[in-house]
């Protein structure tokens, strides 16, 4: 390790160079990344919601909406306006009725559809245009908006990422003046994450896609959970300072350091290797990211940062600075005093803690959750849901197939209990009763179309002989039936050709009815298959809704075999919730089992790491009980990313202290002194990491309007000020009450040092070194 250190450092000027290129290079590199913004993709590609997208891919035109309510207006009122804005170029439909589901006590609600996807310039102008229209006729207050249209998702959650970076990094340089020995050690510590955080930009596009949650997040856990590294470099090169010149403390730092650092980051990785094994991808996604940010950052702080200390070597002799920590004394006295009550009462709490936990009431429908800071879009959704409710919909797709199969099975469907209502190209209802998947004989539709027996019967002929039927209507042309649809759409086609003539208010009427068509069909018809929407009454995340999937499915599939899906926020919350059980399984397992054999490497002990492992699951308990008592539902994925990034990165700071102990007592100071000087040893370290951590998952969940990765902010942020406060109110009662479990089940041999102690402990080693290299 000393050659390797010596090597490192004999190589600055060309690493310096080699960063710096890596960075730049990075800056254009990050460009390359493809983020994807659409967590559907993350479900497992066995899932119904997954092959029902995979089959409605390239089949349909989804065209933008948007969602108008206005408060303390009249029907009348509301009847115009809703006629005004259908008016507008580039509005499809504006709908709007006397029913509870778009007027109710003096508030409107204006449905309306767009002529185009909502990527499309002519959505943005319409809607443009339906704000001045509103803007003014009615005070701002009373309005509430809800779409998607010119809504750009990537830009508002970048900006909100900048402002809690920028957060973050001032609570760090706080924070760091506060905990380091020397002004001038920030900057150092400070270049070197900001080389560690433009790398790990730029090496995204290594990926073939990221979900926009690890794009986002991942720098502020990056800082939070890898400024560790540097300060442990940086302490050690500040404690052979004392003994060696700039150039050899350097050497010995890092070749000291390299174990250290690396050990630490084992129990982090751990965590994050965990999330991995999830079926939702999501988990994997935000994983390897992660997992790739913490081996960036520890490389950047092998390879470039003892060149930077080097480089500061006088700058920081001469900023030197007294100790800010307090001593903590008390908390030792206070551990020694209830070493034989807090355990028993810890374990207590934790089972209890445990319980409640599994308790917590967790939401599997993304549609459905906020963040604690809404942007306005969001408040006008929720306004609009408290007001008027929530529809929930459901995309039947089936293949393509006859008009009057669709027609039976929708029937069917919508007779089934809950049901509100049904629409696909066969149901909908155009004129005296009939419907667009009806078939009609020349008779019925000369009738219904206005047109002289002679003209219907010439359509029915020539369409006969454009799609093979003639032996059929030679055999019995008057029983000859033909859907709507087809005939209305082959009218328009002949009408268009000029083959056969009508009066020009048909060809008005016709030319209407096309358009209608053709959005329906481009909608609903694709050339594979076909799409029906199902409306329920039901709650979107609920036992009764998927079981009226199972219902719709068994209706469905009884007219069109296995090839059926059925997709909308239900199923998707259905297959989420089902995903969850084996993932909560898996990511509570392995992380723990992977952060033990990290303890058993480090301690050879089981003991301890028993312990270990039942303070920070205990805080992880701990941390989601409260959701159960506040009742505030939890988006399923960050219980999950969460659990495994605390028990990964949480754990380092009980292992802080436990090494402090272990090393005291290894020589012989009594229990009550070694856990007081352990903890006093162990705050600088607590303090400035936990501190991050905590401040930065704050930010993330007060600031960010993102639901997913607020609560991931939120939740980890609290489960962190949990961990610190069990590491020093719990955590020592534990090890003085199990030292001798610890000792017992200790496997005798060297066991592995991993942070810097204090400043008696870095002498002794010093002067042992200095010894050995004198020999």
């Amino acid at each position: 390790m000393h050659k390797l250190a010596k090597f490192i450092i004999d190589s600055r000027k060309i690493i310096l160079v080699l960063f710096i290129a890596a960075a730049c290079m990075s800056a254009y590199t990050m460009r390359l990344t493809t983020v994807q913004n659409d967590l559907f993709q993350f479900l497992p590609a066995e899932t119904e919601t997954r092959r029902g997208l995979k089959a409605m891919d390239g089949e349909f035109i989804t065209y933008a909406t948007a969602e108008l309510m206005i408060e303390h207006i009249s029907y009348d009122d509301a009847l115009a306006l809703s006629q005004d804005i259908e008016n507008i170029d580039g509005v499809r439909q504006a709908s709007f009725d006397d029913t509870q589901d778009h007027y109710k006590s003096g508030t409107a609600l204006i449905s309306v559809s767009f002529a185009a996807p909502s990527s499309d310039e002519i959505c943005t102008q319409a809607l443009d245009a339906i704000k001045s229209l509103v803007d003014a006729r009615f005070d701002a207050d009373n309005v509430k908006l809800y779409t998607e249209v010119g809504t750009d998702f990537s830009s508002t959650l970048l900006g909100e990422m900048l402002i809690i970076g920028a957060l973050s990094v001032v609570t760090v340089i706080i924070l760091l003046l506060l905990t380091s020995r020397s002004y001038a050690e920030v900057p150092v510590l400070l270049i070197t994450f900001a080389m560690a955080a433009a790398i790990q930009q730029g090496t995204n596009f290594l990926f073939s896609e990221i979900s926009y949650v690890a794009n986002s997040v991942t720098l502020i856990l990056q800082l939070a959970l890898a400024i560790d590294y540097a300060i442990i470099l940086c302490n050690r090169f500040a404690e052979e300072r004392r003994y060696f010149e700039p150039y050899d403390a350097a050497v010995e730092a890092l070749s000291k350091a390299i174990p250290e650092i690396a050990s630490s980051s084992l129990t982090t990785i751990g965590g994050l290797v965990a999330m991995t094994f999830m079926q939702f991808g999501l988990g994997g996604d935000l994983g390897k990211v992660l997992i790739k940010s913490i081996l960036i950052s520890m490389l950047t702080v092998f390879l470039l940062m003892p060149g930077l200390l080097l480089m500061f070597s006088r700058a920081i002799e001469k900023t030197k600075h007294r100790s800010f920590m307090p001593n903590i004394n008390a908390i030792g006295r206070f551990a020694w005093k209830t070493h034989k009550l807090v355990p028993p009462v810890f374990i207590c709490v934790a089972a209890a803690a445990f319980f409640f936990s599994s308790m917590c009431p967790f939401s599997y429908n993304y549609s459905d959750d906020y963040p604690l800071r809404l942007n306005e879009t969001q408040k006008a959704h929720q306004q609009i849901i408290n007001t008027f409710g929530n529809n929930n919909m459901m995309a039947l797709v089936v293949p393509t197939g006859d008009y009057e199969t669709q027609a039976k099975m929708l029937d069917e469907i919508s007779e089934l209990d809950h049901v509100t209502s049904v629409l696909g190209i066969a149901s909908v209802e155009v004129m005296d009763g009939y419907r667009l998947g009806d078939k009609l004989t020349i008779g019925e539709f000369s009738e219904l179309a206005g047109l002289d027996d002679t003209s219907a019967s010439a359509l029915f002929v020539y369409y006969a002989a454009r799609h093979a039927d003639y032996d059929q209507v030679q055999s019995n042309m008057r029983e000859y039936k033909i859907p709507l649809i087809d005939l209305f759409l082959f009218l328009y086609d002949v009408a268009e050709s000029g083959t056969i003539e009508l009066p020009q208010d048909k060809i008005d009427m016709i030319e209407s009815l096309y358009a209608q068509l053709s959005d329906a069909k481009a909608q609903l018809q694709g050339q594979h298959y076909s799409r029906m929407l199902v409306y329920s009454d039901l709650p979107t995340q609920s036992d009764e809704s998927y079981e009226l999937i199972t219902q719709i499915h068994g209706v469905a599939d009884s007219y069109y075999g296995d090839d059926v899906y059925v997709t909308g926020n239900a199923t998707a919350a259905r297959d989420l919730k089902d995903s969850f059980s084996t993932d909560n399984i898996l990511v509570s397992v392995l992380s723990a089992v992977f952060v033990v054999l990290v303890i058993m490497f480090v301690f050879r002990s089981v003991g301890l790491s028993v312990l270990l492992i039942a303070v920070i699951q205990g805080s992880i308990w701990l941390n989601f009980s409260i959701s159960y008592f506040t009742q505030n539902s939890i988006f399923f994925v960050g219980y999950l990313i969460v659990s495994a990034i605390q028990m990964g990165a949480n754990i380092d700071y009980a292992i802080v202290v436990s090494n402090r102990y272990l090393e005291l007592r290894q020589r012989n100071v009594s229990r009550r002194k070694s856990i007081r000087l352990a903890l006093n040893g162990a705050l600088p370290t607590l303090v400035t990491s936990g501190s991050i951590l905590v401040i930065a998952g704050l930010l993330i969940g007060f600031i960010s309007t993102e639901s997913i990765i607020s609560v991931i902010g939120l939740v980890l942020g609290r489960g962190t000020i949990i961990s610190l406060l069990l590491v020093l109110f719990v955590l020592p009662q534990m090890l003085v009450w199990g030292d001798r479990l610890i000792s017992r089940t200790t496997v005798k041999g060297r066991r592995l040092r991993l942070h810097p102690l204090f400043d008696e402990d870095f002498e002794q080693i010093a002067l042992r070194d200095r010894a050995r290299k004198g020999k």
